[in-house]
């Protein structure tokens, strides 16, 4: 085989794989805590598992989870509490892995900061957040243990985005924001901003970002997801393996420093990225959200565990373990979802 016919050969060989690559649609929010997306695309997981994954940034939880229930997107990152009021109002939506841990925390002025430790003093004050945020059932969840009721002792005013959060608190429109990552590392940065405490004081390891899809897709494309779920268990252990570049691609993913980047992903933490599906976890937020009444009437009719799958992703991680039997990373994985998914 001459030259020539050896290029054609490798160009006909790549179109092939190109073409048989199963299209994924992909939904979330600009925030490092999503970027086990962006490893598993530059690195190529995606594209070795058989996914041609499109990226799709939303500004709120409430307007990606619309765009799953319209079935402009096959894989949604969208919060915990958004995807399970939608699943309480009747989407048929499924719950098969997941993307963060932690990552939302209260900002205040800096005069105000030693107040707001306090849960019992933001009674009568203004709350600014996102739609549908995850941290607002956290939130107040914790003021109702604190004796607080958290619909009508302070004011919950919603925001269709996290800049405008930040911005309401900058001007004291609200007495408080809750933002999740970066936004709070960049209030501080821009404005002096001070976050008075973590949403994760008040419940440490809550689920944050599931992932989500419609309910007849993941059956009809189970081994699409499983591929899919593949490519996300490899970024995670390049996530945990090499912060110096898992930096410089989040940064570049969602154009932000990546001096802020590596303090909110490693150097203080404030979350952590991570595909498995935390039933545990989820089925508590639920919980959460009935004991708050934060959840509509017609909740009471929906049974949560059928709207959560975890054995895509347990056959996903089985796949890569059986391919490094002896990868620590993996093994960890593996003790984890033991832990979190029974």
């Amino acid at each position: 085989m001459n030259k020539n016919h050896c290029i054609a050969a490798i160009i006909a060989t790549a179109s092939l794989a190109l073409s048989a690559a199963d299209q994924v649609r992909v939904g979330y929010l600009a925030e490092p805590a999503h970027g086990l997306h962006f490893i598993a695309r530059e690195k190529g997981y995606f594209a070795e598992e058989g996914i041609d994954a499109s990226l799709f940034q939303f500004s709120t939880t409430a307007e990606g989870c619309a765009a799953v229930k319209a079935k402009k997107l096959d894989v949604g990152t969208f919060g915990t509490a958004a995807p399970l009021l939608f699943i309480a109002k009747g989407a048929d939506f499924t719950i098969f892995g997941g993307m963060m841990i932690g990552g939302q925390a209260i900002i205040v002025k800096p005069e105000n900061l030693s107040l707001f430790k306090d849960l019992s003093k933001f009674k009568g004050k203004k709350v600014g957040l996102g739609k549908l945020s995850t941290g607002d059932v956290i939130f107040r969840g914790a003021l109702k243990k604190a004796g607080i009721d958290p619909f009508k002792d302070l004011q919950i005013v919603e925001f269709g985005g996290q800049n405008a959060v930040v911005e309401a608190v900058r001007k004291g429109a609200v007495d408080a924001g809750i933002v999740f990552s970066p936004h709070f590392s960049l209030a501080k940065e821009k404005y002096g901003l001070e976050v008075s405490n973590y949403i994760a004081d008040f419940q440490p390891g809550y689920t944050c970002c599931r992932l989500i899809a419609n309910t007849p897709d993941l059956k009809a494309k189970r081994d699409v997801y499983r591929r899919y779920l593949i490519a996300e268990i490899r970024a995670y252990k390049f996530y945990r393996e090499n912060p110096e570049e898992t930096v410089q691609i989040f940064a570049k993913a969602i154009k932000l420093p990546e001096a802020l980047v590596k303090a909110d992903t490693y150097t203080n933490k404030t979350f952590e990225s991570n595909p498995d599906p935390l039933k545990k976890g989820t089925l508590d937020f639920w919980n959460t959200m009935n004991a708050i009444g934060y959840l509509p009437e017609e909740a009471k009719n929906v049974d949560i565990h059928k709207h959560i799958d975890t054995t895509i992703y347990r056959e996903a991680l089985d796949i890569v373990l059986k391919r490094y039997p002896d990868d620590p990373i993996f093994k960890e994985m593996d003790k984890f979802f033991k832990e979190n998914n029974q």
